[in-house]
């Protein structure tokens, strides 16, 4: 599970952080992956409706686009709302997450 906090990162930073994931052989070993969707707004930072669609669809494309370069296999879930996403839902640390896909699709 990932998410990127309520810093707003850019999308080229979050594919460095990734695509350091994966040179060290980190991403090639996850069996899958389940994102946050990212916080797109902040009192500092006040989008409109399309800006902040667009920094999410950003994030989402970028995400995918790393991950995949690393991991051609494993089920990604994106735009889920724990982490710092409003509403939250509560995602417990240490705890085992099973992933059904239904013909090896999400």
């Amino acid at each position: 599970m990932t998410e990127t906090s309520e810093e707003m990162p850019t999308p080229e930073l979050v594919f460095r952080i990734f695509r350091a994931l994966g040179e060290r052989g980190i991403l090639a070993r996850v069996k899958g992956l389940i994102v946050g969707r990212p916080q797109s707004w902040g009192f500092d930072r006040q989008n409109s409706v399309r800006e902040k669609s667009e920094y999410r669809r950003k994030q989402r494309e970028i995400t995918l686009q790393v991950f995949r370069a690393y991991n051609q296999t494993a089920p990604i879930i994106q735009n889920m709302d724990f982490g710092h996403a409003n509403p939250q839902v509560p995602m417990p640390y240490g705890k085992n997450v099973r992933i059904h896909t239904v013909n090896n699709m999400c």
